[in-house]
């Protein structure tokens, strides 16, 4: 037997023990009586020792364990001997141990055998949740936590993010998790509650707001053993990845995705997991894509564009074989928008796209409708109106009679390219009466978009309308999407103001 005291000053076998040392210990033969043997590095950072000097301890620990006469296993396999394992990847974890060896353990405080509280008072860990005193109760509680998760995630699908649409009820995405939050029971609830709340704040253009949320979430998963850590670790990375993304920080993003793809802690979630699979290949593909169309001229652009289509066309199969369809009319626009637009930046070569571009675009719409989302978001309808009018001069500030001179498609031969799907599109009037409608649906309630969507059907409408020999429409079009722009990322205002320079100045002067 190893006898280890916990009071102050530790001791093994009667000496004194490395505080460190010993705390690693505790908290992977903690692991094991809780039924949960690996202990992960999440589970150690800030509590064993902080980030940049973890390695060291972990070393020193691993020096200590070894002449205590206790072997501690590393590594994914806890069926390996630990006596062959090999050292060079051990400070990556995770950590466990073999019930023989945590057989051997007498941990003691004052001399006397410790209990559960002993050992969490030690690690510092929360004290275990207090055995629920009726099983049928417990599910109950379970049962009204799912309910709410999925009436949050409902109103997401839906657009209720933060405010009720009109007719539909008050319930909405973040009053929902709110609720679920007091119903949680343990800490694995507590974190999807978490990872949820920061997807809807980062949806309402907020990135500070679902960094935030996810500090709070690595926080709490370092504190607590939660269940289903794999999970909730690759979603967390391609959240932070989305809101590095949504800030125009290719490197962070790049880096985010780069490490989950990488870890060999969640390489089969990401080859198996139809979600974690789908939003990987997604989000990279927009990556590449956005950095591809940022640096047309770099060497590597051409590259990025055709890897980037590959992660499109990977990430709507993950759609398609998940049964997916919020997943699948996502991949099929994102799909076609992304082929025009690098065929238009001459980054791919072929046959004009436009067609087969508006078509899966037109599928994406007609996807929406099947499954009840109608008009749920307003990309489908802007990707079109960037479309048809992406063949027009681009020159800096046309006079207003050389603007109205150009030819935007019209909704009709776009419906025309849209076939077998053109029933799913817009059927009565021009763009600028669609920007119109869209906005009129957002203003009254019925729908709930997001600032960006509202700012870029105010762009089109101004486009439109200013073309349709509307000045005053566009131009008030245009004071709107001014007093909005403070609400978006430093990289989008940027892009509204280049966008500016499109409009005849007669109705667009350059906002300040």
């Amino acid at each position: 037997m190893i006898m280890i005291e916990l009071t102050t000053p530790q001791t093994v076998n009667g000496r004194r023990a490395a505080y460190q040392s010993l705390w690693l210990l505790i908290r992977v033969y903690w692991a094991w009586q809780s039924g949960q043997p690996k202990v992960r590095l999440d589970d150690l950072k800030g509590l064993l020792s902080d980030a940049r000097s973890l390695r060291m301890a972990i070393s020193r620990a691993f020096r200590d364990f070894g002449e205590w006469g206790i072997k501690v296993g590393w590594g994914e396999d806890i069926q390996r001997d630990p006596r062959f394992l090999n050292t060079d990847r051990r400070s990556q974890g995770p950590f466990w141990l073999t019930g023989t060896e945590a057989a051997k353990l007498a941990i003691h405080v004052d001399q006397h055998l410790a209990s559960a509280e002993d050992i969490t008072a030690y690690l510092g860990l929360p004290q275990p949740y207090p055995a629920q005193t009726s099983p049928i109760n417990q599910t109950v509680t379970d049962l009204a936590f799912w309910q709410q998760i999925i009436l949050a995630r409902q109103a997401s699908r839906l657009g209720r993010l933060a405010s009720p649409v009109q007719g539909e009820g008050e319930m909405t995405a973040l009053t929902a998790l709110k609720t679920a939050h007091q119903l949680a029971i343990d800490s694995a609830q507590e974190a999807h509650v978490l990872l949820a709340q920061a997807g809807v704040w980062r949806r309402l253009g907020d990135g500070r707001q679902a960094r935030r949320l996810l500090r709070q979430l690595r926080e709490q998963r370092r504190n607590k053993q939660v269940a289903g850590h794999d999970f909730l670790d690759a979603m967390e990375q391609i959240l932070a990845a989305w809101c590095a993304y949504d800030q125009r920080d290719f490197g962070l993003a790049t880096t985010l995705l780069a490490q989950l793809h990488g870890s060999p802690n969640l390489t089969g979630l990401l080859r198996y997991h139809p979600q974690i699979r789908f939003e990987w290949h997604n989000l990279s593909a927009l990556v590449l894509r956005t950095r591809a169309l940022a640096f047309p001229t770099d060497l590597a652009a051409t590259d990025w564009a055709r890897q980037s289509l590959q992660h499109f066309e990977t990430s709507l199969m993950a759609a398609f074989e998940s049964n997916s369809m919020d997943a699948a009319q996502q991949g099929a626009a994102n799909l076609g928008m992304a082929c025009w637009l690098l065929h238009c930046a001459k980054l791919i070569d072929g046959p004009d796209p436009t067609p087969q571009a508006v078509q899966r675009i037109a599928f994406s719409e007609w996807l929406c409708q099947q499954s009840g989302l109608s008009h749920h978001s307003a990309w489908n309808p802007l990707y079109l109106m960037r479309i048809a009018r992406g063949h027009c001069n681009t020159s800096s500030r046309p006079s207003f009679s050389d603007f109205q001179c150009y030819a935007p498609w019209p909704p009709t031969a776009l419906r025309d390219w849209a076939r077998p799907f053109a029933d799913a599109l817009p059927q009565q009037g021009g763009w600028h009466d669609i920007a119109a409608s869209y906005l009129q649906e957002h203003d009254s309630g019925r729908r709930r978009y997001p600032v960006s969507q509202v700012c870029a059907l105010l762009f089109e409408r101004a486009w439109y309308s200013a073309h349709a020999a509307q000045p005053h429409v566009a131009h008030a079009a245009l004071q709107r999407l001014q007093g909005l722009l403070p609400e978006l990322s430093r990289a989008d205002r940027e892009y509204y103001r280049g966008m500016w320079s499109q409009l005849p100045a007669e109705i667009a002067p350059i906002p300040g």
